[in-house]
């Protein structure tokens, strides 16, 4: 059976799959924005809110490596549809917890699901996609992970919880992930991995055959510096912004949105723009003006409207390098046999560093020193990143086939 090119079908799925991803956005960072309300009502400190933000960034982690490799074996239908409803009903049970430690496991079970439908999503998409147009598919897919989760995130907790209790919120937002997942079971083809690339040499340990290709080494260094700001930041952002910055919450989830928007477009744009001229520029170039925003957002002191307008343009050029390090490059360094696995490895570490210890660490930090010092970490880890992607091979197919041409005519 040859892959599927089928254009409509092609653009309904990647449609489908990237609103869905939009909402595990959401259901995942909704809690830190009702973090100002649950803290004082649970009676947690920081370095507990980093744990409830970590112990989902622990299960994510395994659950991507480890669902996507199935995926793999199993076929991506199977896994998505049962990950998308598991992950919708932890995220309506989380209403019920009502301590830190029951806040710990309902958190941990939505990781599972969250973890399997990420790297499933992806696979599926670079499946479907022509050449040509991965870079943009992957960053429409994972653009509404900014979009609904950071852009429209705050201001939907926000002003939600000004009408109703935050239990009831966490219900109401479990729904739409069983929409779309009934949506999905019914249109998906179950097509296996397996028969849709049977010309291809067999490769046997797909979790662990990853680990030979240099670009997934890398991909999976700068994950976990980015995944280290971005989880630092959403966690602490909210609590420093009515804290440090004295503002009042219905206003802070209006700057934090800002970032999502600027994500939203910088997830379609940055990648299309790296079909054209290559991943590596890109990347490097992206994250280097993304770590000075974030610098400058904590640094320079500005009316919100100027840090909303800072974290606009910081979303744009961050979020717009994630669907390369993450979904883009593994997937153009590997078999297409790989490709879940090859996803799974730098989403898994990164999570593991950057979604787990990371947030933990640095509510200790805030603890000690102030929500100040967490914020720095952000533009730090992001320059840094930037320059780990000066080493990592070329990907793109317009990018090598003019590479490939050059040295031809030089022979």
């Amino acid at each position: 059976m040859k892959p599927e090119k089928d254009t409509g079908y092609e653009w309904s799925i990647v449609v489908l799959l990237a609103v869905l991803f939009g909402v595990v956005g959401l259901d995942r960072l909704v809690i830190v924005y009702l973090f100002p309300v649950l803290m004082p009502e649970l009676g947690l400190n920081n370095t507990q809110a980093g744990a409830i933000a970590s112990v989902l960034a622990l299960t994510w982690a395994i659950s991507t490596w480890v669902l996507g490799s199935l995926s793999d074996r199993f076929g991506r239908k199977k896994i998505l549809i049962g990950s998308a409803v598991f992950f919708s009903l932890m995220t309506s049970f989380t209403g019920v917890a009502k301590s830190f430690c029951s806040m710990l496991a309902v958190r941990g079970l939505l990781g599972i699901g969250e973890g399997g439908v990420f790297s499933t999503s992806v696979a599926k998409i670079d499946e479907i996609s022509t050449p040509r147009k991965r870079g943009l598919n992957l960053g429409i897919h994972q653009s509404f992970f900014p979009l609904l989760g950071i852009g429209l995130g705050p201001i939907i907790a926000t002003q939600l919880i000004l009408h109703m209790r935050w239990e009831a919120v966490f219900f109401v937002l479990g729904i739409p992930g069983i929409i779309l997942t009934m949506i999905l079971a019914k249109i998906m083809r179950n097509t296996s991995p397996r028969s849709v690339h049977a010309s291809q040499p067999n490769e046997k340990g797909s979790a662990v055959a990853v680990l030979k290709f240099r670009n997934v080494w890398l991909t999976t260094l700068i994950g976990s510096l980015f995944q280290t700001g971005l989880f630092v930041f959403s966690t602490f952002v909210a609590l420093y912004l009515t804290k440090v910055a004295a503002l009042p919450l219905s206003v802070v989830g209006l700057i934090i949105s800002g970032w999502g928007f600027g994500g939203f477009l910088g997830m379609i744009i940055v990648p299309a723009i790296s079909d054209r001229v290559g991943r590596r520029i890109v990347l490097v170039l992206s994250a280097a003006l993304y770590g000075v925003l974030m610098l400058a957002f904590v640094v320079v002191e500005a009316a919100p409207i100027a840090k909303f307008a800072n974290l606009f343009a910081a979303g744009f050029f961050g979020f717009g390098i994630a669907p390369l390090f993450l979904a883009v490059i593994p997937c153009e360094s590997v078999p297409p046999r790989l490709t879940g696995s090859a996803v799974g490895v730098p989403t898994a570490v990164s999570e593991l560093v950057g979604g787990v210890l990371m947030p933990v660490v640095a509510g200790g930090v805030a603890d000690k020193f102030g929500l100040t010092y967490p914020m720095l970490i952000v533009g730090v880890v992001s320059i840094l990143s930037a320059l780990v992607g000066l080493f990592l091979k070329e990907t793109c197919p317009r990018r090598r086939g003019e590479i490939e041409a050059r040295r031809v005519e030089v022979v």
